[in-house]
């Protein structure tokens, strides 16, 4: 059974496409635990020999200023 998590409304789609901030905030907050899923690199610690799972804030910050430029050259066509 598939949970169904939402999406963004079609409003706020189309508020973020036209350059709305908090629209587009909205939006990279629904994303982002999926962005930090993505962003998740090993991390070695030299003095105790662990590897942990972290989030690479480089990596999450190249994809939210991609998916910025995505949203913003998005177009609603209606038929």
């Amino acid at each position: 059974m598939r949970k169904d998590y939402g999406y963004p409304s079609l409003e706020v789609i189309r508020e973020a496409s036209a350059g709305n901030e908090t629209a587009i905030k909205d939006i990279l907050k629904f994303y982002d635990a999926y962005i930090c899923k993505l962003c998740l690199r090993p991390f070695y610690y030299f003095e105790s020999g662990k590897i942990t799972m972290q989030v690479d804030e480089e990596l999450k910050g190249q994809i939210h200023t991609e998916m910025m430029k995505a949203i913003l050259k998005f177009e609603i066509r209606v038929k």
